[in-house]
């Protein structure tokens, strides 16, 4: 393990690593993305991470500490038994309660059987020095974060987290900033579906109903009055719904045909022809013959209606006799 931790860089400049201290801090966590675009993590983590693998003499390689990088941000973590041997190495490390269950808060059992998972857990570490225990309390609720292993184990996932809680309790100066992954998992703020069914459902509670303004109606008459063709006159009775069409079609084809004999005004109507004057009844008038003149000039022949002739032409001189 010594070899391992002395393999890893000693200086977060990249520019000075070998290709085998390259590998080493890819393989520890320190390099993301897919392979066409890896990325190393900022130079603060990885100097932060170098000294945390100094001074526990963690095994990178062992996933005993390593790196990893949540929601774009980065952290240090360890495994449980990276901090037991971290623990042990103190020199005053005196061993461990066993993990101990509990539903209730009140009764604490050393195996979990039920098939729902347990609401606490709590272990107790021994140190030198210390008279008793040094507890340290999980609940389900604060870890749970949802995934495969916490559906599958969660007995046993939370006691992994009581136990870590302890030892970073009994030994921090040793552990302090050292997380396990098991106590990082709901750091990822994802979904917890199983306290999602634990809560319970309320169907009783109706959200309340908000009122919608009522709609003015529509005056289907009037915009039938306005369309200017039969495309707008199509469009608008796809529109109306079916329950208000009454009446309402043979409007529009009333406005359609109004509107095309305006386009096509009738040629007007030919000048009548006025027919022949009938030629009034001649009345039958007492005729008279209109005696010749002496001077030989003859007057126009005619009827004089109402006149009878009592005397002799008057000369051609114009002046009587």
């Amino acid at each position: 393990m010594t070899n391992a931790v002395v393999a890893l860089p000693q200086s977060g400049d990249p520019s000075q690593w070998t290709a085998a201290e390259s590998a080493l801090v890819e393989a520890a966590g320190l390099v993301t993305g897919p392979a066409a675009n890896r990325r190393l993590a900022p130079r603060p983590v990885v100097e932060a991470f170098l000294l945390h693998a100094r001074r526990t003499g963690l095994d990178p390689i062992a996933r005993q500490i390593y790196c990893i990088e949540r929601g774009g941000k980065w952290g240090t973590q360890v495994s449980i038994d990276g901090a037991r041997l971290v623990a042990e190495r103190t020199g005053q490390y005196r061993g461990q309660t066993p993990t101990q269950w509990t539903a209730d808060g009140v009764t604490w059992v050393d195996v979990w059987l039920a098939s729902d998972a347990p609401k606490a857990a709590r272990v107790g570490v021994h140190r030198e020095g210390f008279v008793e225990p040094l507890y340290a309390v999980a609940t389900f609720d604060a870890y749970n974060a949802g995934g495969n292993m916490w559906r599958k184990m969660p007995a046993l996932m939370l006691g992994k987290c009581a136990e870590m809680l302890a030892l970073r309790k009994a030994f921090p100066q040793d552990l302090s900033g050292l997380y396990s992954t098991e106590e990082m998992d709901q750091a990822d703020n994802r979904q917890r579906p199983q306290q999602q069914q634990q809560q319970p459902a309320e169907p009783e509670q109706q959200p309340a109903l908000v009122q919608e303004p009522e709609q003015p109606q529509n005056d289907w008459f009037a915009e039938a009055a306005k369309v200017t063709d039969r495309d707008s006159a199509n469009a608008l009775y796809r529109r109306i719904p079916k329950h208000e069409r009454e009446g309402i079609k043979e409007a529009i084809a009333a406005r359609l045909t109004a509107l095309a004999e305006a386009a096509n005004p009738p040629a007007p109507e030919p000048d009548p022809q006025w027919a022949e004057q009938q030629e009034q009844p001649v009345t039958d008038w007492a005729t008279a013959e209109v005696p010749q003149a002496d001077d030989g000039v003859e007057t126009v022949d005619g009827v004089l209606e109402g006149t009878e002739v009592d005397g002799p032409a008057p000369s051609s001189s114009g002046y009587d006799r």
